[in-house]
């Protein structure tokens, strides 16, 4: 009984209160109008401004027209610089030093003289070459001389023709001896060669690894010879895009020790071969080097045009809104906004490649986009343009010193 007693005293309460409720609502908007009652007049709300997502009037937002541009698809990579030509220098036989004929670091043409060893021993069998030619052609001198007066006298019948067959076969013999004393000459003036060591192409000299007096053989490395007015730059492209890039493409490079400068070149030779292991293929590109910045062995992070395209779409990069996996724009026409989902590729400095979705000439809201949803109405205002250009039809002009967004 008591608890029964206590229900039915709030339920009691409750009607009371009800009721009293609906009878000052249907007097206060009277005593509103009585002198010193104002206060019970009801409020607006404060999200029915102007402008206000919560309101009933429309949003200011800003916004671009789409246009089209050039839009360069490229992949990045890292690489490794090499000279263009590159040589080890050894000595072809074993000899001492005698003489080096260059400074480290040295520029050098093809031909000039490097290292010459101990010619001593060679250039004395030259000699000795050249003083067998000369026997064998004082010798060939002395047969022929025998052979003519050999002819005259078989014509006048005091000769024989056994004498003179006998002195042209000597005279054959004597040829012979010219041409193999020659060649002999020829050797030794070859092994004296041997023991001059010459660059065999236009570069630069590294450091010596020698002295003179220094025993050497084809095993020790005098010196070393790059060609680094130009560089290779040997890096590697997926598989995927072998099919895209072609011998000529132009390739741009950056090295850490040279922030904010780019070095550009083109490709050479993409290799024949995929790598089973990694599945790309090696690819290397010809860099112009002329003030010899780049040298061999350098890091360089590369960056391969793959593709070109003239007319595509763009839009500011902060107009499209990541949702999910869909990529979002929004639309403005008739004054109003539209949800438009957009399929979006390559992006470049501030743009973004509108796939599709969207066409050149649309307006979509760059800022605002945070206050705006399906069939929102909107106030447009241009997000770009030169200082006092005039805004879009429909829109409202950009805030002044004495005016507030």
């Amino acid at each position: 009984m008591r608890l029964g007693s206590q229900i039915a005293v709030l339920a009691l309460v409750g009607g009371a209160a009800a009721l009293g409720w609906s009878q000052w609502t249907r007097v206060a908007p009277v005593l509103a109008q009585v002198p010193g009652f104002g206060f019970l007049a009801a409020k607006p709300s404060t999200g029915s401004r102007q402008g206000q997502p919560g309101g009933g009037g429309p949003v200011l937002v800003e916004v671009a027209t789409l246009a089209t541009g050039a839009i360069v698809e490229t992949t990045e990579a890292v690489g490794t610089i090499r000279a263009y030509e590159s040589v080890a220098l050894t000595a072809k036989v074993s000899g001492i030093v005698d003489r080096i004929s260059f400074e480290e670091g040295q520029s050098v043409k093809a031909g000039d003289e490097l290292v010459r060893l101990d010619v001593a021993e060679r250039r004395a069998d030259l000699e000795a070459a050249r003083a067998a030619i000369a026997t064998a052609r004082a010798k060939r001198e002395e047969t022929m001389q025998k052979l003519q007066r050999a002819l005259a006298l078989r014509q006048t019948g005091a000769g024989t023709e056994a004498q003179v067959a006998d002195l042209t076969a000597q005279v054959k013999t004597a040829e012979t001896d010219v041409v193999a004393a020659e060649a002999r000459e020829r050797s030794a003036a070859a092994r004296l060669d041997d023991l001059i060591l010459r660059a065999p192409f236009e570069g630069r000299v590294g450091l010596r690894q020698v002295s003179l007096g220094a025993a050497v053989d084809s095993k020790v490395t005098i010196t070393t010879l790059d060609d680094i007015s130009r560089m290779r730059l040997d890096f590697a492209v997926p598989e995927t895009l072998i099919a895209r890039i072609a011998v000529g493409s132009p390739v741009a490079a950056e090295s850490v020790a040279f922030p904010g400068r780019a070095f550009s070149g083109t490709v050479s030779v993409i290799d024949t071969r995929i790598d089973t292991v990694t599945r790309a293929a090696r690819v290397t590109a010809v860099i112009p080097n002329p003030d010899q910045a780049l040298k061999p062995g350098m890091f360089m992070t590369v960056r391969l045009r793959v593709a070109t395209r003239e007319n595509a779409v763009l839009a500011p990069e902060e107009a499209i809104v990541a949702e999910g996996p869909r990529q979002i724009a929004f639309r403005v026409r008739d004054g109003r906004v539209e949800r438009r989902v957009v399929t979006i590729g390559q992006r470049q400095d501030g743009k973004v490649e509108i796939l599709d979705g969207l066409a050149a000439g649309d307006v979509i809201v760059v800022r605002g986009v945070q206050r705006v949803r399906q069939g929102v109405p909107v106030q447009t205002r241009p997000a770009f343009g030169p200082p006092g250009s005039a805004p879009a039809a429909g829109s409202v002009p950009p805030p002044g010193p004495d005016r507030k967004a």
